[in-house]
């Protein structure tokens, strides 16, 4: 596959990417933070693909500019490996994300929890266990009054 069959095919890929194409990957790794801290190799491959869009910029719009004076067989080589990278999630950004990406935390298994556990206040578990004691309370002040009232009864009858 030559230089502009092969730049065209990761251009098509980026775009269904990002909606704009290589340059639009060249510009998520310019606006991306650390990439050479966290990836190998970054500005080895920012470089290239920079050079690849001037190549194909030349090719595509200057007259004197073809792949035969412009790139060589190894040129159309790296865009496909760089495909293929991307492919398999090896390409700069992907790695970039795998290294920045949150982790969720560590789940240590707690022993069976009882129900008298601690709950916050603010909780509606709370508020359900708050309005339910509430509940109790004035039935059990019910029947006290119920009972005092008949205790009255029968001591003044």
């Amino acid at each position: 596959m030559g230089f502009m069959n092969s730049y065209k095919r990761l251009d098509n890929l980026c775009r269904d990417m990002n909606g704009i194409g290589v340059t639009g990957y060249i510009e998520d790794m310019e606006h991306t933070a650390n990439g050479e801290k966290y990836v190998p190799g970054w500005k080895k491959d920012y470089l290239q693909l920079k050079h690849y869009r001037y190549i194909r910029n030349q090719i595509a719009h200057e007259n004197y500019a073809d792949e035969d004076n412009m790139c060589s067989d190894e040129d159309a080589v790296w865009i496909e490996n760089f495909y293929k990278r991307i492919m398999v999630q090896s390409d700069p950004l992907a790695l970039h994300y795998k290294a920045t990406k949150p982790r969720p935390a560590n789940k240590i298994s707690a022993p069976n929890i009882q129900s008298n556990q601690y709950i916050p206040s603010n909780s509606n578990t709370y508020k359900h266990i708050r309005k339910n004691n509430g509940l109790a309370v004035v039935i059990l002040l019910a029947i006290a009054i119920a009972v005092a009232v008949l205790v009255l009864f029968i001591l003044f009858s």
